[in-house]
């Protein structure tokens, strides 16, 4: 996906994504991924709380894994964090390791995940906070160590090795 602006393809991205017609949501994301902006994605995150299709939800979970433009990862940070998509979170953080792009900037995000979310998004958030945790200086890496150390006995016992090996990870930076 390229970043340049395209409104009127844009426009009719979104009609067809909404559209409820199986053919073309799958034409849009096959357009999407050849010639699409990152402005698509909330739209697509949108699709994915609602549709019910494997195919489709395949595709978008796919596209999200091939992302290569840098400016993808503000949008799927904030899309992170964000309550409303509590559902699909698990994809979403799931992407940013399979991506590869660089998540440093938002690694309180994924602290965050790490402690409250379940156990599959709080394993793909462990493998974003080991890619991330060279592309932070030694304050953040204390401060997000910090932050894990605090909440360690509020998490489950599943999660818990999880949190202190990231803690011991932060600390051996």
């Amino acid at each position: 996906m390229d970043t340049e602006d395209r409104c009127t393809p844009l426009a009719g991205q979104i009609q067809a994504l909404r559209s409820g017609n199986k053919n073309a949501i799958l034409a849009t994301l096959k357009e999407i991924r050849s010639k699409g902006s990152v402005s698509i994605l909330p739209e697509l995150f949108q699709v994915m709380l609602v549709q019910e299709d494997e195919q489709i939800l395949g595709e978008i979970t796919h596209l999200l894994n091939d992302l290569k433009d840098k400016e993808a990862a503000e949008i799927l940070a904030l899309a992170i964090s964000n309550p409303e998509f509590a559902p699909i979170q698990h994809i979403l953080v799931g992407a940013c390791w399979q991506n590869g792009l660089s998540f440093g900037k938002y690694i309180d995000v994924f602290a965050e995940v790490l402690i409250s979310a379940d156990y599959q998004a709080a394993l793909e958030a462990f493998t974003v906070l080991e890619e991330a945790v060279g592309e932070v200086g030694p304050e953040k890496r204390k401060s997000v160590s910090d932050r894990l150390e605090s909440k360690i006995n509020e998490v489950g016992d599943l999660k818990k090795p999880l949190v202190s090996a990231m803690v011991n990870t932060l600390k051996s930076c």
